[in-house]
């Protein structure tokens, strides 16, 4: 199971807003990924992702629910919350204790036909910290949620990591998710000034657990990432392929560069 560490840089392309083969790029040194939607992909994505010498990640959303996806019909209204602020064709889900049983199997479901089917490396899931924007999930319903996911992804066994949640949690919580998770992904740490929650003693970095940061307003301050070991780069919001008007990919440390 592909288990990221702080070693040497990784070259992290993030393009779950539209992914094709003629996005995988060249001049690649040391160790790429890409993360790309799991549902729109094809085992064929991934094997050329493999043929290009990286790896795969596979984009799930598991707090919240697209109108678009097939399996949408599958989950109950019961579970089905408010529609999620500036989306307004995707809810959150109610990750509640008496809710689980029946969004878990369904997430199962996900991980198995649209990850491990198609040979991806790892998962990306998205939306963890629904108990921050809806008031009806417990915190500690979100968190047993969560651990729940990772623990789906490595039965697989698939790399899991861990989106976002780290800035919403306190120290003393930090044990269990670095043991559920195998490295993170964060977004504008650098532009609302998050970055430290990191680096901090029992997180991801000093336990050399590879982070990745994207930015989208602000470029991040790259001698600071670079010196502490985490991935971070500046990329077009709408995350698009490398061939799409649009995009965007400035890393600190360049796709040519094995080491910090």
């Amino acid at each position: 199971m592909w288990a990221p560490s702080t070693s040497a840089p990784i070259h992290f392309h993030w393009m779950i807003g539209g992914f094709t083969t003629a996005d995988i790029l060249s001049g690649q040194s040391g160790t790429a990924v890409y993360d790309i939607d799991g549902e729109g992909a094809t085992a064929a994505d991934v094997a050329a992702i493999h043929a290009a010498g990286a790896l795969a990640i596979c984009y799930v959303d598991v707090g919240t629910l697209e109108k678009g996806r097939s399996d949408y019909g599958e989950f109950p209204s019961s579970v089905i919350g408010p529609v999620v602020s500036g989306w307004p064709n995707e809810n959150w889900l109610l990750v509640t204790a008496q809710n689980q049983s029946v969004i878990l199997p369904l997430m199962q479901a996900r991980f198995e036909n649209w990850c491990k089917a198609k040979g991806f490396d790892g998962i990306e899931p998205d939306n963890l910290d629904g108990w921050t924007n809806v008031s009806s999930i417990p915190e500690t319903d979100n968190i047993t949620y969560d651990l729940a996911i990772a623990q789906l992804a490595h039965a697989l066994p698939l790399s899991i990591g861990l989106k976002n949640v780290m800035t919403d949690l306190d120290s003393s919580q930090f044990p269990a998710f670095l043991a559920g998770f195998d490295w993170a992904l964060n977004e504008q740490c650098y532009e609302y000034s998050e970055c430290a929650v990191y680096t901090q003693a029992g997180s991801f970095i000093p336990a050399g657990k590879a982070v990745f940061d994207v930015e989208y307003n602000v470029a991040p301050d790259c001698a600071q990432a670079d010196q502490v070991h985490m991935n971070a780069q500046l990329t077009d919001l709408d995350l698009v392929g490398a061939t799409t008007s649009g995009y965007v990919y400035t890393p600190c440390v360049p796709d040519s560069q094995a080491t910090w």
